[in-house]
């Protein structure tokens, strides 16, 4: 699919009824993974890239560079609009202008980028400080004249919850909506009352995302009872690599213990089984048919 039909895709599910579910992807194979779920796109976490890219946790130690690499292999083999997390676009106005051309380069379908200071860290850790409103406008603003592609969507986000409050993050809210972004997310929301408070504080007609990740600090309530108070995007940033890391370690305990894999042989994707999610099987037609 064309990247241009991907952008219209997410413009299209972002204002469709309903809560549209975006689990987020850490590589090609949990993205192709998540596409043959069924889902109708897919994110890109920051962190769990952080962790499977290069082994550390989300405290701002990845370069654009290597976030658009991962994004332009996970873009380029789905056929699903993909969300990226754009950190704090690795800079001011210029570099986040840059990090939307680049983004947009790798074939994604939009992005999502934070008010944090540098060197950011995970919204679910303690320590998160903000950036003054009119910088974070400024940013935000050199990102949306940057684009492209108009259908190419930008979400702003803000950590300000843990050091300004909910009232000043929907603050932040109104400014940045009001700036031009297409949509709105406001990480480590703390409690089910303050999701529910926040789509009135906000007081705006445009999609809100909330992101839920096992173990952070926003509660895991169901998609669509979030529909309900308000959110249309909702994020699962931790399932798959969560899932994905937990299995390897109960695998390798096994193993270690008693030196074969027979008895986790259930829980384990196995190599035809992987083959056919790779779709091994086009590759050996077209190889069969042309080679000489």
């Amino acid at each position: 699919m064309m990247d241009s039909d991907t952008r219209q895709d997410l413009r299209r599910l972002i204002v469709a009824p309903g809560p549209l579910v975006v689990p987020f992807a850490y590589d090609a194979l949990s993205a192709r993974l998540i596409e043959r779920a069924g889902f109708s796109a897919v994110g890109i976490s920051g962190s769990a890239v952080a962790a499977s890219l290069l082994g550390v946790p989300d405290v701002g130690l990845m370069s654009r560079e290597e976030v658009v690499g991962q994004a332009r292999r996970i873009a380029t083999t789905i056929s699903l609009p993909v969300i990226a997390d754009a950190d704090t676009g690795y800079g001011g106005p210029l570099q986040a202008a840059r990090t939307v051309q680049d983004l947009e380069a790798a074939g994604v379908a939009g992005l999502f980028m934070e008010d944090q200071r540098d060197p950011k860290r995970c919204g679910h850790l303690a320590g998160t400080e903000v950036i003054p409103i009119d910088e974070m406008v400024g940013k935000l603003t050199a990102a949306l004249e940057s684009r492209a592609d108009p259908n190419f969507v930008i979400v702003a986000r803000t950590d300000a919850i843990e050091s300004e409050g909910l009232e000043a993050a929907a603050l932040r809210a109104r400014a940045y909506l009001d700036a031009g972004a297409d949509a709105m997310f406001v990480a480590a929301v703390g409690s089910r009352e303050d999701l529910k408070q926040l789509p009135g504080l906000i007081g705006r007609d445009a999609p809100l995302m909330v992101v839920l990740t096992e173990g952070g600090r926003t509660p895991l309530i169901p998609a669509n009872d979030l529909a309900t108070i308000g959110y249309k995007i909702v994020g699962f940033s931790g399932l798959a690599i969560g899932v994905a890391a937990k299995a390897v370690e109960r695998g390798l305990g096994v193993l270690k213990a008693h030196g074969t894999t027979e008895s986790v042989l259930e829980d384990t994707m196995g190599l035809s089984e992987r083959n056919d999610v790779l779709d091994l099987e086009r590759y050996q037609d077209l190889e069969g048919r042309t080679a000489r």
